[in-house]
């Protein structure tokens, strides 16, 4: 069987997976000292992390060890028509998503500045707490990116970063709905919708054939540098909350996503350093 590394243009190095190891942990240390929002613990996966905990183990069991396991004799799946029927659900929902959460808010009373998340029966609130478990449930089915590249045999495409990448932003989606579904803590989720919406549909574009491929190729790194740009975005927003008078009691959750914004940026950037900043120069 061939061995699956994870890697971010290498091999994964012992350091990295250490402060990996270590981030995870100071995130855990961090939610036990932080309010929960208690309307949203009878929805699902929502009463305790357990079943999070258990899709993600379930994923990495796939990703690491038994799908690789299951392909070894097989031929690679083309599953055209699942990636796309895929790339325009994923699309789609990001959109409406992005639409469900502007609108619950941003078009009304809330800024981009510091905003406390406020516990509130209104309508204008529950309706931002539904959005943001629904981010939950699209984070869970992005999952399936992983799963159909292990499908496909493209184990070249599983690098550390997407792996973590995928794994953590579900992990973060939880923490949003869990202890914070309203207030400054979901501007970070228009960004990263409105990035997903262009990003699969690149990936759509790119399951309709060599031609179309070869054309939209060139573009490949304009998908890059707008994520970064979208961590740059998160970075700066979050920021505030380390402001003295905006949301002391929440600051955890500030440390959670800022630790991991900087993380993910940090990765993204040494990927496109590695991918093209490099062989331009080769």
């Amino acid at each position: 069987m061939q061995k699956l590394k994870l890697q971010c243009g290498r091999s994964l190095p012992n350091l990295t997976s250490k402060v990996c190891i270590l981030i995870m942990y100071f995130n855990f240390y961090l939610i036990l000292n932080a309010p929960i929002y208690p309307r949203v613990h009878n929805w699902l996966l929502m009463s305790n992390p357990f079943g999070i905990i258990l899709i993600l183990l379930a994923y990495l069991s796939f990703v690491l060890y038994f799908g690789p396991l299951y392909m070894k004799n097989r031929k690679p799946h083309a599953l055209v028509k699942t990636m796309i029927c895929y790339d325009i659900l994923i699309a789609t929902a990001s959109a409406v998503i992005f639409y469900g959460i502007f609108t619950s808010g941003y078009t009304t009373h809330l800024s981009t500045g510091c905003e406390p998340f406020v516990i509130s029966d209104d309508s204008m609130s529950l309706s931002m707490v539904r959005w943001v478990w629904w981010t939950l449930i699209l984070k869970i089915t992005e999952l399936a990116d992983t799963i159909i590249f292990i499908l496909r045999k493209k184990y070249n495409q599983i690098s550390f970063l997407h792996v973590y990448h995928h794994t953590v932003t579900v992990f973060l989606a939880w923490i949003s709905c869990k202890y914070a579904p309203g207030g400054m803590w979901t501007f970070i989720l228009l960004p990263n919708c409105a990035v997903h919406v262009i990003m699969y549909l690149y990936y759509l574009c790119a399951c309709l054939g060599p031609k179309i491929q070869k054309l939209i190729n060139p573009w490949k790194k304009y998908i890059t540098r707008l994520q970064l740009v979208q961590f740059a975005i998160m970075v700066v927003h979050t920021s505030q909350a380390f402001l003295p008078s905006c949301e002391p009691t929440r600051r955890p959750l500030a440390y959670i996503y800022m630790s991991q914004i900087i993380f993910m940026f940090y990765m993204f950037l040494d990927y496109y350093k590695k991918s093209y900043l490099r062989k331009k120069i080769e």
